[in-house]
């Protein structure tokens, strides 16, 4: 992990102290034992072992129901609640790294952004509303970005809705984190902000689909996206030369879409 990611390299530091204490292993086990989600053998005791076979498990109803089990002892005080809501945040760490990408701007630091993501999924962790008992993981992603774009100030943002996601066939948490970033790119209108910028509806409308296109197939990254509409922005607003680091972010921009818009044109 890089050092533009100093948030999430201190919590594998510190999940890691945590780990180190067996009792916390034997405690965890025995809640998710205690709703029928372990069984003897299945799942090993040790708390990273344990989280890293829940986590990839890929089955809904079960996702739910452990999580929901942590969710409960997270809602109370204590040392035992701490954990709880420190078992979440941590199985969650890779989406909140997509959902931490997704609210990035040319103006916001990538540690400034996950500090607060991280800060939101813990007051979510501690506060979420325990009757909802299924697609639990997606409800934190969803619910972790509304708190943190209020955090953010970001007022300009579309709330992304469950419903808006579709049908998830895992609940694992990045997957919904991938699908929210998706929504973030297309519904948040962060592409429509190229047509802006650029104040040539025609090619900067086609630019916006080629984005979400590649997106949805899988043929570019949601990061390299986000990054062709910072390059396009940058274009549009710049008066004079371009510096050789900007031509170079230009060509890494087109050397990018390049082939995601031969995939285009050949699916057309």
């Amino acid at each position: 992990m890089g050092a533009t990611q100093r948030v999430f390299a201190g919590l594998d530091a510190e999940w890691a102290m945590v780990c180190a204490d067996p009792a916390n292993g034997s405690l965890v086990y025995a809640w998710v034992e205690e709703c029928g989600v372990a069984w003897a053998g299945a799942l090993p005791q040790d708390l990273r072992g344990l989280v890293a076979g829940l986590a990839a498990r890929r089955d809904a109803a079960f996702s739910d129901r452990w999580l929901s089990t942590l969710l409960e002892r997270a809602a109370g005080e204590g040392r035992e609640a701490q954990l709880a809501a420190r078992v979440i945040v941590q199985t969650m760490v890779p989406g909140m790294v997509r959902l931490t990408q997704s609210l990035l701007t040319p103006c916001r630091d990538f540690d400034d952004v996950a500090q607060v993501v991280v800060g939101c999924l813990y007051v979510v962790a501690r506060t979420f509303p325990l009757h909802r008992r299924t697609k639990v993981a997606a409800n934190l992603v969803l619910e972790t970005l509304h708190h943190a774009t209020r955090e953010l100030g970001a007022d300009e943002a579309r709330e992304v809705r469950l419903d808006a996601l579709g049908d998830m066939p895992s609940a694992a948490a990045d997957d919904v984190a991938d699908r929210v970033a998706l929504a973030l790119l297309i519904e948040r209108g962060h592409a429509q902000q190229v047509a802006t910028a650029a104040d040539v509806e025609g090619a900067a409308g086609e630019l916006v689909a080629l984005l979400a296109w590649g997106v949805d197939h899988g043929s570019l990254p949601i990061q390299q996206a986000r990054s062709v509409v910072s390059v396009v922005r940058e274009e549009a607003e710049r008066a004079g030369a371009a510096s050789p680091a900007a031509r170079k972010r230009r060509s890494r921009a087109v050397s990018w879409l390049r082939p995601v818009a031969d995939e285009w044109v050949a699916a057309a």
